[in-house]
């Protein structure tokens, strides 16, 4: 992965685990996400830039509480790779850079 251009300059942790907090079973998993200060505005500018490119964006469903059912909307998948450990699973993510468009210095202007 020599050509790997990490899009963060610290990965983020992601894990699931039992829910704590299930008191009425309803929830027996949890998902933390760890986003370490440094990586905070560059996760920002690249969720900004992959929302501007319409081959990122992706229909998927949410639940909606209001109605009380799942309704599609548009959206991105931030996606990782992960491990399993005693019934707990985990991973890192550090996406690759998006390329910006090539800038022609050579304009007229």
């Amino acid at each position: 992965m020599a050509n790997f251009n990490a899009a963060l300059p610290s990965v983020l942790k992601w894990s699931v685990g039992e829910n704590k907090f299930n008191e009425d079973g309803k929830n027996p998993k949890s998902l933390s996400l760890f986003i370490p200060l440094e990586s905070i505005d560059a996760l920002a500018a690249h969720l900004r830039a992959m929302a501007k490119d319409s081959g990122k964006v992706r229909s998927g469903k949410v639940w909606d509480y209001s109605a009380n059912e799942q309704k599609e909307v548009q959206g991105l998948y931030l996606n990782a790779k992960g491990k399993e450990n005693n019934g707990d699973s985990f991973g890192n993510i550090n996406p690759a850079a998006l390329t910006a468009a090539p800038t022609n210095s050579n304009l007229p202007f």
